[in-house]
């Protein structure tokens, strides 16, 4: 973990916090400050990852500790510049967000009900940038519990089996490389998913793992088998069946 992921955590971990308090004017206030902070560190942590020195605004200068770093509009230039551009939609996204941090940073902040919705989406994107372009485990570093919860409210439910079924395909992929999923569901090897004990859902992944991981809820899952009956089932609590 470089320096500047551990400090994009550190601000989605506050901006969480701050979401999932009772909506006011300052938890709103600060959920904005603090994910707009993390959504721009992670796409300089892009940037970093491909050539460290683009994260530098003048590339031409010598590079000293003090040397000024890019903003998020230039971050997501030289991105699209690479052809690692963002689509449209994300892209709207930042924009929305770093419109009322601006608006707080320089003059006041007047909260508004879209609020909610600009985090709620802020939020998303963080999740989707997270997993599928820096291919990071935020419940390393984020509760299990707490991920669950800002998915379930920053999603829709149909939102959920999507990205549910992209992430176990994206897994199943680069287990099996040689897998064509256009001719089978799944690959010979693989043996199943189960039932997670926690979301219910059939995108729980065992022995594949250090843990028991689910798909669904995009956390590893202290669940186990019954040798009995089949099911699932949490590994603490033991079959009810």
């Amino acid at each position: 973990m470089s320096d500047i992921y551990a400090n994009a955590v550190d601000s989605l971990r506050i901006g969480i916090d701050h979401f999932l308090k009772a909506p006011g004017y300052s938890s709103r206030k600060h959920a904005i400050l603090t994910l707009f902070h993390a959504i721009e560190l992670f796409l300089k942590e892009q940037l970093y990852r491909t050539n460290p020195i683009l994260i530098y605004r003048n590339l031409d200068a010598k590079i000293t500790d003090d040397s000024f770093t890019v903003g998020i509009k230039e971050a997501l230039t030289r991105l699209e510049n690479l052809g690692l551009g963002l689509p449209k939609e994300p892209q709207e996204v930042i924009e929305r967000i770093q419109k009322r941090r601006n608006r707080i940073e320089h003059h006041r902040y007047d909260h508004k009900e879209e609020d909610e919705k600009i985090i709620s989406e802020s939020l998303a994107f963080i999740l989707f940038f997270v997993d599928g372009v820096l291919k990071g485990k935020l419940e390393r570093d984020v509760p299990a519990e707490t991920l669950r919860e800002i998915q379930r409210l920053v999603y829709g439910r149909q939102d959920l089996y999507w990205i549910a079924m992209h992430r176990l395909e994206q897994w199943m992929h680069d287990a099996w490389p040689e897998w064509n999923n256009e001719e089978s569901d799944t690959p010979e090897e693989f043996s199943g998913t189960g039932d997670c004990p926690i979301c219910r859902e059939s995108y729980l992944v065992i022995g594949y793992h250090d843990k028991p991981f689910c798909f669904h809820c995009n956390t590893s899952v202290d669940a186990a088998e019954c040798e009995d009956c089949g099911r699932t089932y949490l590994a603490g609590k033991g079959c009810c069946s």
